[in-house]
């Protein structure tokens, strides 16, 4: 079918030479590509980021405000209120979310620290050295469980459809409020609230309810641990039904605040010149949406899920781990990096109605399927408007994580800084006529243009006050993951090799005892890689470090295991060590070979239904 192209579609359909992302022989074929791309001589260079050399003492003074885990009494309040009014909840588009914040992820500093030195403010996106990813509304809906549509949650934009009856309850709750203040705690807090309003039979219980909601668990941060009365509108209009788009504006936090921890990494020089760094979106996504993507032993084994329960339940309550070298463990993953997780085939996890077996043309219409168009603005590049900041949102850079080909990425402006004008544009209406949904099991590939532009990007080491910076080909940091054996599961574990000398005994028996987010003593430095990336001891010292970088391929072993990475002893619920290293170490071999697995049988599907096409004349998947 022809693609019936306009100036404000999201797609375009053409042939092209198309190639693995990792390499491989080209192909001629017909492509589907997320606009703007382009092609010929006036591209713009791949974009490059800066990495720290430096060991990240700084880190202790970033204060994580948006990470909330739900409070004692939070639940036993969810419950109360589902009964009630979860068919309010799921008309307003917030069922998922109000319910998603009962779980708790347990946060894992390293992590969140090793992926955002990635992070590019220029694209808001990931520079990986096997490619470029980011979190998209799509991870928003499927993560988080935020509507990308409905009315905007900006105030100001709220207040062109608010009734007297709902001012009068913004001043009810505002009052409530200041008599709060008032009191020994002299200030709303989230505990004192819960208990104010929790079983009061109070007339507006739910509008409190969705308050708290909002200033914990959503945009929580702006005031630490009360109240924010500027969310009273958003509650109230919830509480009605109305949906309100909060994808958009939880995304926008989350870059924003991906942006500002970019920035202290980069300028940070000295411990003394630091004022710590707070971080009000909820980055618990962010460890989340690595844990969905990434193969151990960046992340455990997700728990089972029962009937009825949500995605994040997978991540619940996981065990703290620490991660020695997360840098390597990031550089290495780009062959099992999953692309579209939320296309496979899950217990108890219905899949979205936009991953279909058949690629399948859908009109473009006013009775067009919510989850339809939803989708659709996902693709679609725009700026997002937030509480109290407007991002730009890029999705034709990482189009493989929609499962489209991709190509090189057009350059965007920014529509407009003022939100009523991002807003007109970010829910102006899909122009494509005709919109194609791409079969799950199909294999994205890159352009063949696009894989020798992204390998002219590069790393800048920064290396602090009189050092210097060195460009670094992301080809030359990058891991050869290939297996030694055919069928692609990690080969036998072999002995690894443990620098530190005679010291490393104590050093690990120091280590143990270690908690969530603390560094090990001696020289070991996640975020900086000891094998690539050195600086000579000849020169550390006189401010003019230099800088010396060896193929990775050269020197990291192959097995998810033996590669650089692993984990000191972790300290479980109880407050117990874990009993023997072996085991543990056994327990991420497992875990990889099952990621490897889970691979192997999602390449099958997509093998058999290409068959089964080609056999039955289904047409092409």
């Amino acid at each position: 079918m022809a693609d019936p192209l306009g100036p404000d579609t999201i797609f375009e359909e053409r042939e092209d030479l198309m190639v693995s992302p990792t390499g491989g022989t080209p192909t001629l074929r017909v492509a589907h590509f997320l606009k703007p791309s382009i092609s010929g001589p006036n591209q713009k260079p791949s974009p490059s980021i800066s990495l720290s050399s430096k060991e990240p003492k700084w880190l202790a003074n970033v204060a994580f405000e948006g990470w909330r885990d739900p409070q004692r009494k939070w639940k036993d309040w969810v419950d109360r209120m589902h009964t009630t009014y979860q068919s309010v909840w799921k008309e307003a588009g917030i069922y998922e979310a109000v319910m998603a914040s009962t779980y708790t992820i347990r946060r894992n500093n390293e992590l969140i620290f090793g992926v955002a030195e990635r992070w590019s403010s220029e694209t808001n996106s990931f520079i990986f050295p096997w490619g470029e990813a980011t979190i998209t509304l799509e991870d928003m809906m499927v993560l988080g469980g935020y509507s990308v549509l409905g009315h905007a949650p900006h105030a100001s934009l709220l207040n062109l459809d608010t009734t007297a009856e709902m001012r009068e309850i913004e001043e009810y709750l505002d009052k409530e409020r200041k008599q709060m203040i008032k009191s020994k705690a002299q200030k709303a807090t989230h505990y004192g609230w819960i208990n104010h309003f929790m079983g009061s039979g109070c007339e507006f219980e739910h509008e409190a309810f969705l308050s708290l909601w909002l200033s914990r668990y959503v945009f929580a941060g702006y005031v630490h641990d009360t109240i924010c009365k500027n969310l009273f509108p958003i509650g109230i209009h919830l509480a009605r039904g109305t949906r309100i788009a909060l994808a958009p504006a939880v995304l926008a936090s989350l870059y924003r605040d991906l942006g500002l921890l970019k920035k202290v990494m980069i300028s940070s020089n000295s411990d003394s010149s630091l004022s710590p760094l707070i971080l009000r979106a909820p980055l618990r996504l962010v460890q989340i949406w690595v844990w969905e993507r990434f193969p151990p032993p960046l992340r455990r084994n997700p728990n089972s899920v029962g009937p009825g329960e949500l995605r994040m339940a997978r991540w619940h309550n996981k065990q703290k781990f620490y991660i020695t070298n997360v840098r390597s463990a990031v550089d290495s993953a780009g062959k099992s990096f999953k692309w579209c997780p939320y296309a496979m085939v899950l217990d108890n996890l219905s899949r979205p109605i936009f991953s279909v077996e058949k690629k399948e043309w859908v009109s473009v219409g006013l009775d067009l399927n919510e989850e339809i168009e939803s989708f659709a603005r996902c693709l679609r590049v725009c700026d997002l408007v937030g509480i109290d900041c407007t991002e730009q949102y890029l999705p034709h850079r990482v189009a493989m994580q929609f499962g489209f080909d991709q190509d090189i990425p057009g350059s965007v402006s920014s529509s407009s800084s003022n939100p009523e004008t991002a807003w007109k544009n970010y829910s102006r209406p899909i122009g494509d006529l005709n919109f194609v949904i791409l079969s799950r099991l199909f294999e994205s590939h890159v352009t063949t243009s696009y894989l020798e532009w992204r390998k002219k990007s590069s790393v800048s080491i920064n290396q602090g006050v009189g050092g210097t910076n060195a460009e670094v080909s992301l080809n030359a940091l990058r891991v050869n993951t290939k297996r030694a054996n055919s069928d692609n599961f990690p080969s036998k574990c072999r002995r690894m090799e443990v620098k530190g000398g005679p010291n490393n005994d104590m050093e690990t028996s120091k280590n143990k005892h270690l908690g969530d987010g603390e560094k090990p003593t001696g020289n070991d430095n996640p975020l900086v890689s000891g094998k690539s990336e050195c600086l000579s001891p000849s020169n550390a010292d006189s401010g003019k470090a230099e800088l010396v970088v060896k193929p990775v391929e050269e020197e990291i072993e192959e097995s998810e295991v033996a590669k650089g990475v692993t984990e000191t002893e972790t300290v479980g619920d109880d407050g117990r060590d874990s009993r023997h290293g072996r085991a543990r170490n056994n327990s991420i071999w497992f875990e990889s070979a099952a990621f490897e697995l889970e691979a192997r049988i999602s390449k099958l599907e997509k093998i058999v239904a290409g068959l089964k096409a080609s056999r039955f004349g289904n047409g092409a998947v």
